[in-house]
């Protein structure tokens, strides 16, 4: 598919950046609207340790309990919204039919129960595991052992299949030169890893994640290098942190803003991933 290149800002003044609008609302899910005025919260969860043994006690834990949990809140406390973030753990994506099949259909089945008794809008999003290891290889037909790229690629289509609204990935395209920049802050290798490296993985997923999205009728929301700049921004952490400086890892996070770009320009709509911050 053709790539549109951003040459300029669609805002015309910084006074167009409200929470809650967008210059291009997005519809999806169960009567989700995001950008329309409001502002929806984003809940994100995770599996309690134990619970990944099999995918029975997965699918429990995730919709009978994880799932369950968060819609009897939010219509509780009177939401007119709310939207699930699912970040899949290893075993989803290690084996996606056999594992995550289950928990996506499920939760969807349930949180459909609650909009239509309730009158809840909600939707959710899927970020799926990016597995792929640099030294294994990042295309597929490269990694002959454990074929991990493919298994991304199935990760995409299985949530796209059977319950997804909103796909997203927080992709692993320039870590392995990133990670040498932090530790050494060294700011141009990490420009050259996120920037460049990062960006050419980002069209190479992309055009695969929106041609999926498209082929499903689900959104294609974002990717915001959490793997890259959220790592540097970790480890400079608070005042009391010394392991880097906090203005280098300011840097990375600007810098991380051009790679996250290239989804858009691929397609995406967003709404985009909160590790954008």
């Amino acid at each position: 598919m053709a790539v549109k290149r951003f040459t300029k800002m669609e805002v015309k003044t910084a006074d167009d950046l409200v929470f809650g609008d967008a210059k291009y609302p997005v519809s999806y899910g169960l009567g989700m609207k995001a950008g329309a005025g409001f502002v929806v919260p984003e809940i994100n969860f995770a599996p309690r340790p134990g619970a990944e043994k099999n995918p029975d006690t997965l699918r429990r834990e995730y919709v009978d309990y994880i799932t369950k949990d968060i819609m009897d809140r939010a219509v509780t406390l009177g939401f007119p919204a709310v939207q699930l973030e699912n970040e899949w753990i290893f075993q989803l994506g290690n084996d996606p039919e056999k594992f995550a099949k289950p928990v996506v259909a499920g939760q969807k089945e349930l949180m459909k129960k609650y909009h239509d008794e309730y009158g809840i809008m909600t939707a959710i999003r899927h970020t799926l595991p990016d597995m792929r290891e640099a030294e294994k290889g990042l295309r597929e037909g490269m990694d002959k052992k454990s074929s991990y790229p493919e298994k991304v690629i199935e990760s995409i289509e299985v949530a796209a299949k059977n319950g997804a609204d909103v796909l997203s990935i927080e992709s692993m395209g320039g870590k392995e030169m990133s990670d040498y920049g932090i530790l050494h802050q060294d700011i141009r290798g990490w420009l050259f890893g996120i920037g460049y490296l990062g960006s050419m993985d980002m069209e190479y997923m992309w055009t695969k994640i929106v041609d999926i999205a498209k082929k499903n009728k689900v959104i294609a929301g974002g990717d915001t290098n959490c793997a890259g700049a959220n790592t540097s921004m970790f480890m400079a952490g608070g005042y009391l942190d010394k392991d880097i400086p906090r203005t280098f890892a300011a840097v990375t996070r600007c810098i991380a803003s051009a790679r996250t770009l290239v989804a858009i320009e691929c397609g995406a709509t967003g709404p985009d991933k909160d590790c954008g911050y």
